[in-house]
């Protein structure tokens, strides 16, 4: 039905909570109507069981609809005061949206105990590319969101340009408790002048996603150096290996601007370990050297003397194309992060933390030696205030619930991320979590991007750089030092 789109960036899941969502705003489900079954559901939108079934659990969460035992799903009476009564909190986001599931838990939580002073979600969405002119625009206009989520490395830039509220101001001991409890890199990167501007949800590292039945299959473990990885992508791109598993290419990976922040967050690292950087630790510009040099022609030898193993458009692939190719089978092989768990699911079909266990590998990318110490590079989302909210206490009080434990561990164990804090991490590695057992120490590797108040111009230069040497094969000195000079120029001012 028209209500999926499945070349849409918003999660399966999400588009069809907001469609049943509008259902019953519209009167189409009323109070007290039954819901389909989710295997009625799976059909009536072709999707799997997973985004089905997520879409109705953060459904019940919010106390949109019931379950009763042996007679189904149902929709919940209307609660409270009327919407038009209700504080609004104005939300920007990009169509990654996943991470809305913590802020609609809170809030959802938040009218349960305050009913005489209910919440509602304005949620506005736009295209990640977007995202920033869209902010920056509603600031301006004097029209801005209350609350946004941020990937880590713009928590640094936003918060140097006063757009952002540190907790500090808004609840000081909460904010000492919460920084307390993150894991260093995390704090480190949500915090700006020694205060802390965002609550994250989740960590993430970047890696190498592969089909680890595949592998096996094939007698192959996850590649650790580059010579085995080249290898690897051989053999998965002759002819016999395509015909015997169906898949048309052997890797997906970042080559061009179309994926934006992407881009740069999951080729950095490929620098890093090669020795290379981008800032100095003094924040001094090092990026013309033989190691960003060794690593970037290491990567053309992929790119353009192999193009063969990648897909035909792949420059024109956006961030969520990435390991939509993967979900699919259409390839053994992705760099992406580990926060990409959650599509794959969505995509593939497999919704039980079982199926990653035993159908999906996720390693440290390759390294030039085996003694190379393994790196990535560390991500994260975080909720941050923005200093022109009109409800900046509340908001706060929404947040303060998106960190309870209960809401933050369940959202990591149900989405199988790594947590931003080191008491939940403690408590989701074990013998029940086999697949965050296995990643969560991973976290260890991570190192973060450049964490500078600049780092959007910076961003788009690397990004170009990425795209001239990879896809369009340009000579790696010259463009290397091209973009260091206008690195220079740009920091500079």
């Amino acid at each position: 039905m028209a209500a999926i789109d499945r070349r849409s960036p918003i999660p399966l899941y999400y588009q069809l909570k907001l469609h049943l969502q509008q259902q019953m705003e519209s009167g189409q489900l009323r109070p007290g109507d039954r819901l389909p079954t989710e295997a009625e559901l799976c059909e009536l939108y072709n999707v799997s069981r997973a985004p089905v079934r997520q879409a109705l659990t953060d459904l019940v969460r919010e106390g949109a609809i019931y379950r009763r035992a042996g007679l189904g799903t149902f929709v919940a009476p209307h609660n409270g005061i009327g919407l038009e009564r209700r504080t609004v909190i104005r939300v920007l986001a990009h169509y990654d949206v996943r991470w809305m599931a913590t802020l609609e838990e809170a809030v959802s939580s938040w009218n349960e105990r305050h009913p005489e002073h209910e919440v509602r979600l304005d949620l506005q969405m736009c295209a990640r590319e977007e995202f920033h002119n869209v902010l920056r625009r509603a600031v301006i206009q004097g029209e801005s969101p209350d609350m946004v989520p941020l990937d880590y490395v713009w928590v640094a830039h936003y918060a140097s340009d006063g757009y952002l509220k540190p907790l500090q101001e808004l609840d000081p001991a909460w904010a000492a408790t919460l920084a307390n409890d993150l894991e260093p890199l995390v704090n480190y990167n949500n915090t700006y002048e020694d205060r802390l501007y965002g609550v994250p949800v989740q960590a993430d590292i970047t890696g190498l996603w592969y089909r680890k039945d595949w592998f096996e299959q094939e007698g192959f473990g996850a590649p650790h150096t580059w010579a085995e990885w080249l290898k690897v992508l051989e053999h998965f791109s002759t002819e016999a290996c395509r015909a015997r598993f169906r898949h048309q290419y052997a890797l997906t990976m970042p080559v061009s601007t179309a994926t934006g922040e992407a881009t740069v967050n999951l080729l950095i690292a490929f620098l890093w370990m090669c020795g290379g950087d981008i800032l100095d630790p003094d924040g001094g510009l090092t990026l013309n050297t033989p190691a960003v040099h060794q690593a970037l022609q290491f990567l053309q030898s992929i790119t353009v003397e192999r193009r063969a193993y990648l897909p035909k458009e792949i420059d024109r692939a956006s961030w969520w194309d990435l390991v939509r190719f993967f979900a699919s089978g259409d390839v053994p092989m992705a760099i992406g992060g580990s926060y990409e768990w959650p599509r794959i699911r969505d995509e593939a079909d497999w919704a039980e933390e079982e199926d990653a266990t035993s159908n999906l590998g996720f390693c440290l990318l390759p390294r030039p030696l085996p003694e190379t110490p393994p790196v990535g590079s560390l991500g994260g989302s975080s909720w941050v205030v923005l200093r022109q909210s009109s409800h900046q206490d509340l908001a706060c009080e929404l947040l303060k619930l998106l960190a309870e434990p209960e809401i933050a561990t369940a959202f990591c164990e149900e989405n199988l991320q790594i947590s931003a804090r080191a008491s939940i991490n403690r408590h989701i590695v074990g013998p029940e979590h086999s697949w965050l057992s296995q990643i969560v120490p991973m976290l260890a590797h991570a190192r973060p991007r450049p964490r500078i108040a600049g780092y959007l111009r910076l961003s788009h230069l690397l990004q170009m750089m990425f795209e001239r040497t990879l896809w369009q094969g340009a000579e790696v000195e010259s463009i290397v030092r091209q973009t260091d000079q206008m690195l220079r120029y740009v920091l500079a001012g």
